[in-house]
């Protein structure tokens, strides 16, 4: 409402000023008319028009030719990347050609091949605790001197080549008994057997010795062995030699 009131004001303002203009010009003004008279004070803005109607769709335009530019210098390098996944695996490729004929191989002399064996029956009485057994009766005893094994030394093996072997024994014992692969002084098998009455307790290993390592078998203070002439046996040889 005031704002209605003041445009009217404003109208009603406008129209007498115009008329007191008008009647001034008209009085100063000779009977054959004058130059025109100054331009009356604008009125004020109309309300916005309603939305037109929506217009026609215009041409198309023309396509933009993109310009290519010149090559610009490489950037630096980028850090590597996670690894990818695993693929699957691919199509089994054609076979290859066919390789030259290798050397032919030398004879084979069993002569000639570094050897170190021994097998040994046991032939005493009852050992003692804590000491080499002394197995003393050669099992191979009618080889020829070339294939002949090594000698025990009352139950004891000394190495002469450097190399991997493999021990085993059998030893017969009544009720209880406990044995131990001994290398130099070092204890390298422990094993120990318990049966109501007689038995045969057994045991193997692999060692790697050095040329003057010593082996023996040896019973613990749980010793119950029989000495049997041909029920106990210790047996060594060379798998493969070191160099």
């Amino acid at each position: 409402m005031n704002t209605m009131a003041c445009q009217w004001l404003n109208f009603w303002t406008a129209l007498l000023l115009l008329s007191i203009h008008a009647t001034w010009v008209t009085s100063q003004l000779p009977c054959g008319g004058g130059p025109p008279g100054i331009p009356g004070i604008p009125g004020s803005h109309g309300p916005n028009g309603k939305q037109g109607l929506k217009g026609e769709k215009g041409d198309p335009g023309e396509a933009e030719q993109s310009i290519r530019g010149q090559r610009g210098d490489p950037g630096e390098k980028g850090p590597p990347g996670r690894a990818g996944w695993k693929g699957d695996n691919g199509l089994l490729g054609p076979p290859g050609p066919r390789g030259q004929p290798g050397e032919k191989g030398r004879p084979f002399n069993p002569s000639e091949q570094q050897k170190s064996f021994f097998s040994y029956r046991m032939m005493q009485q009852k050992p003692n605790s804590d000491t080499p057994i002394d197995f003393n009766r050669a099992m191979v005893s009618d080889l020829q001197p070339q294939f002949q094994g090594q000698n025990l030394t009352e139950g004891v093996f000394t190495c002469t080549i450097k190399g991997v072997y493999f021990f085993s024994y059998h030893v017969s014992v009544k009720s209880r008994v406990c044995l131990k692969l001994v290398k130099d002084s070092d204890s390298r098998l422990m094993m120990c057997d318990t049966y109501e009455g007689f038995l045969v307790t057994s045991g193997s290993a692999v060692l790697q010795l050095e040329a003057g390592d010593t082996v023996s078998l040896q019973a613990t203070r749980y010793n119950n062995i029989v000495p049997v002439q041909s029920s106990s046996t210790f047996t060594g040889f060379l798998i493969f030699p070191t160099a």
